[in-house]
């Protein structure tokens, strides 16, 4: 008998039920909190040996990792270096509303320092986001500060957000289709300049994270939301010699040149690679699942528009994938495929195999000032692909290999339309690049 069912609600997340062991019932089930079917795997093994938490899904307690492993403060706070103290207090600062650092004891004094906590009597502490729900035009006209940001608070916020949305538009009732209609509409409609489409991009993103942040929010819909093109330097791409010239070159870094090939051939951003883990190459299907990026600041994370993508891939191309990834002495289906020599237990960082492209554009001649008045860098290779794949595809077909969406689809696929639909990427893309995998 299974021990525990995974199901998903209708919002993508995935819900644990478990089931008695006596009876063979099932539980009315708890909500892990993420899309991600390996981590939704593990968080209910997890509480399949320690417990559930005791709190409901969305309560506080259901978060508190203390619910589920107990903390050896002493321990952790001997271990703690002096800079690592500062940090961890100006956390608790902003999250507790600490006024002071805690005082050095004297010897008469009781060993446990005290520390003055303001939060009782401080009147512009934050309702909580239970007690109301929170105006969009008014939170962006106050959130920033009138002396040093005149202009974003009343110019983008008044003159765009406001009209568009009104007065009565709640942060919690947007989503990224609507957002993205918005800045469509900006960019179409009122003919704003792709850098000014920006700026509002920004009003709305910084203050929107801020919310998240801070838990006064549980969905940030501004994550997904791409940037328009400005009037700057046109983003450059290597010409189809030049890439069948990487591809021929015996590059000094292997692990560079596995990364350049992804770009280039599935279009996977930098972050994407990174963040690719053994279980995500299906080596019997040839499909690669792009579930993840990851980054120097947030570490593994979702994708750029939070949603996955199953891009089908040469074998050749992901045997040499598993065979990397074998090396990693931390080798499991959790590991990270680029692992880093010093840390297997993390990847090597994106801005990595951007030094590694530079390098091997130089050994085929292109000097770093040819580089640089072309603006080419490795995000090149992700326009490169779809470039050459929209010459052999419809660009519904392009925007599903590169997961780079405009627009909502507007039907779901069942099991078999998709598998169809995966076959046919497969056939285009292997028509479009055997020329250059031959190479």
């Amino acid at each position: 008998m299974r021990q525990f069912y995974l199901g998903r609600n209708s919002s993508g997340y995935y819900r644990v039920y478990f089931v008695d062991p006596v009876t063979g019932n099932r539980d009315s089930g708890k909500s892990t909190h993420t899309k991600d079917k390996v981590e939704a795997t593990m968080i209910a093994t997890s509480w399949l040996q320690n417990g559930q938490p005791d709190g409901r899904s969305n309560s506080r307690a259901f978060s508190n990792p203390k619910s589920l492993i107990p903390v050896n403060y002493k321990h952790l706070v001997e271990n703690l270096s002096r800079e690592d103290a500062h940090m961890i207090f100006s956390l608790l600062s902003d999250k507790f509303g600490f006024s002071t650092a805690p005082s050095q004891p004297s010897s008469s004094s009781q060993t446990t320092p005290t520390i003055q906590n303001t939060q009782s009597n401080n009147p512009s502490k934050p309702k909580s986001k239970n007690e109301e729900g929170i105006k969009l035009a008014d939170y962006l006209l106050n959130f920033w500060d009138f002396e040093k940001s005149e202009f974003i608070k009343r110019y983008l916020a008044k003159n765009y957000w406001l009209p568009y949305f009104g007065e009565d538009k709640l942060i919690q009732d947007l989503d990224e289709e609507e957002l993205e209609d918005f800045f469509f509409y900006l960019f179409s409609e009122r003919k704003l300049k792709g850098a000014t489409v920006n700026k509002a991009i920004n009003c709305g993103s910084r203050a929107i994270r801020y919310l998240f942040d801070k838990h006064k929010i549980s969905v940030n819909p501004m994550a997904g939301i791409e940037r328009y093109g400005t009037d700057e330097l046109k983003r450059g791409i290597p010409t189809e010699s030049e890439v069948k010239a990487l591809l021929n070159l015996e590059w000094g870094n292997a692990v560079g040149k596995l990364a350049f090939e992804l770009a280039a051939y599935c279009g996977m951003r930098a972050g994407e690679i990174s963040g690719l883990r053994v279980c995500d190459i299906d080596l019997k299907a040839e499909i690669l699942h792009i579930r993840h990026s990851w980054s120097e600041m947030d570490g593994l994370k979702s994708t750029k528009n939070t949603e996955e993508r199953h891009v089908p891939i040469d074998r050749s191309i992901a045997l040499r994938l598993m065979n990397h990834a074998r090396r990693n002495p931390n080798y499991s289906d959790l590991s990270y495929v680029f692992f880093s020599n010093v840390k297997p237990e993390q990847p090597y960082w994106p801005s990595y195999y951007q030094y590694s492209f530079y390098e091997a554009m130089a050994e085929i001649g292109i000097s770093e000032e040819q580089r640089r008045e072309r603006n080419i860098v490795f995000h090149s290779l992700r326009h490169f692909c779809a470039t050459i794949l929209a010459q052999r595809a419809d660009i519904k077909t392009v925007q599903a290999i590169l997961g780079h969406k405009t627009e909502k689809m507007s039907m779901h696929y069942s099991d078999h339309d998709t598998i169809e639909k995966l076959n046919n990427m497969k056939i285009i893309m292997q028509d479009a690049w055997k020329n250059y995998i031959s190479a």
